[in-house]
């Protein structure tokens, strides 16, 4: 059975920021904090969740409260309140199936409300019938807005309220040589990257697109695609990570990343997105729902090579979200390619 995330935090195979440890239990930083305070305290011995809870566990879940009660005075947040939580499987919002216990706190919470979400268009259809007074109204609509941000903010993948701010630091030509074989050429025109969907992708033929010429168009002529991954150029320079560091990079500082460095490429859009084309070799992690993906993430992304990650451009946050995540854990270096799917289209014709 594949281990939990927790549980290669505690093997110390995975970083994390350790706020307590005994020889039953850790607590550790919440990477995506729901309040100021966010602790999460796990025990060490594997306990899917609290239904599998037994009588022999009596003393250890009531450690878990006393260091829930230790951390809150530490952290200053005792006096004004704080809160202890758990989910447990599924419907009770559980995404990491090793007991572990949420200390949250440093502001005020709010009321815990039993009501299920499915209840709240009944109650407020059926108050706004009752009266049409603009008091009720507002009263209805104060409840649903109350109760939308708490239930989003016990839900493990709560919409975010306030747009996140990302530190954006641009690379230099210098961030990158280092990680370029000897013999990579600064390109010198648009270079052809191969578009696949999955079906081609299993294909043996060269490819160099799976978009359609539209009637009385005439078709492009074939380009010279880019070696797939497989046969990218072996860079000879040794790689050094930069654990921690993401930098945004132009269409060149790309192609230059892309066909002379020893790489890793994420594609952060939505599977339909990637599933319709994307740049060859690329992986998919949708930078919406990467958190809920982090086991995969680091199972799977290598430490040793340059992580390269493009969405569709812009302001590029579905790449920042995923390069955030990869940041908490020591990646880096991370390059952020701005121009993403659009530009790199675009640049192809």
């Amino acid at each position: 059975m594949e281990r939990t995330i927790f549980e290669r935090i505690i093997a110390c195979e995975i970083p994390a920021t350790i706020e307590y440890e005994d020889a039953d239990i850790i607590a550790i930083r919440d990477i995506a904090p729901a309040a100021p305070v966010h602790v999460l305290i796990i025990p060490k011995r594997v306990i899917t969740s609290v239904d599998a809870l037994a009588e022999s566990d009596t003393d250890l879940v009531g450690r878990v409260f006393l260091v829930a009660r230790d951390l809150a005075r530490k952290y200053g947040i005792a006096e004004n309140g704080y809160r202890v939580v758990t989910n447990c499987n599924a419907d009770g919002g559980q995404t990491v199936f090793h007991l572990h216990f949420h200390l949250l706190g440093g502001e005020p919470l709010g009321r815990m409300n039993s009501a299920s979400m499915s209840h709240v268009p009944a109650v407020a259809s059926t108050a706004l019938v009752r009266s049409t007074t603009l008091r009720d109204i507002v009263i209805v609509l104060a409840v649903t807005i109350g109760l939308a941000i708490g239930f989003n903010a016990m839900n493990p993948k709560a919409i975010a309220w306030i747009k996140p701010e990302f530190e954006r630091q641009t690379a230099t030509q210098t961030d990158i040589d280092k990680y370029l074989a000897p013999s990579t050429p600064a390109p010198s025109q648009p270079k052809e990257v191969i578009q696949q969907t999955p079906a081609q992708e299993q294909s043996a033929t060269p490819l160099t697109t799976n978009a359609k010429p539209t009637a009385g168009a005439s078709a492009l002529p074939s380009p010279q695609p880019l070696a797939d991954a497989s046969t990218k150029v072996a860079p000879e320079q040794t790689f050094t990570s930069e654990p921690g560091v993401v930098r945004e990079i132009t269409y060149d500082m790309f192609v230059r990343l892309y066909q002379g460095s020893k790489n890793y490429l994420i594609d952060a859009r939505g599977a339909d997105k990637f599933a319709q084309g994307h740049i060859n070799g690329a992986v998919n992690y949708y930078g919406g729902e990467v958190q809920s993906r982090i086991p995969d993430l680091l199972a799977n992304v290598p430490r040793d090579r340059v992580i390269l990650i493009y969405c569709d451009g812009g302001e590029c946050e579905l790449s920042h979200h995923v390069a955030d995540v990869l940041k908490q854990f020591g990646y880096g270096p991370v390059f952020i390619y701005t121009g993403g799917w659009a530009e790199w289209t675009s640049k192809r014709k």
